[in-house]
């Protein structure tokens, strides 16, 4: 057993980077589908129009994610509220970041709690910030 692992030591490494791999390509498809759910919830919420204040892409080691921060007016107010994607290359993500920043969207916001508000995918491939394909 010990000369078993004498010969398998030195792919241990490589075995933890394959698992490290495999979870966050889980927590990114997890967080996908949950956001999914949200969304379609969201698409009978009523409108506003939102205006990007910024867009930031910020490196890990499963990607890039783009953090979009807009504002919006609902219900005689003004509110705030944020948004996250996921790239796996940081090409795409800061192509993406460049697309939105300073753009007018499309904010669906929850009648009962305005603050809480959702950017829909289908709405950002409408305004052509987000490219379908």
């Amino acid at each position: 057993m010990k000369d078993l692992w004498h010969h398998l030591a030195p792919f241990a490494g490589t075995f933890h980077y394959f698992i490290a791999a495999i979870i966050g390509a889980g927590a990114v498809a997890i967080r996908k589908y949950l956001q999914r759910i949200r969304e379609n919830k969201a698409a009978m919420w009523p409108s506003a129009d939102g205006q990007v204040q910024t867009a930031t892409v910020k490196k890990s080691q499963y990607g890039c994610w783009v953090d979009v921060a807009y504002r919006y007016y609902a219900q005689q107010e003004y509110r705030y509220g944020k948004y996250r994607r996921h790239y796996t290359r940081k090409a795409a993500a800061e192509a993406f970041a460049e697309a939105i920043r300073g753009r007018s969207v499309q904010v669906r916001y929850r009648d009962d709690n305005p603050n809480d508000s959702v950017l829909l995918e289908q709405d950002l491939q409408m305004t052509g910030v987000l490219q379908t394909g």
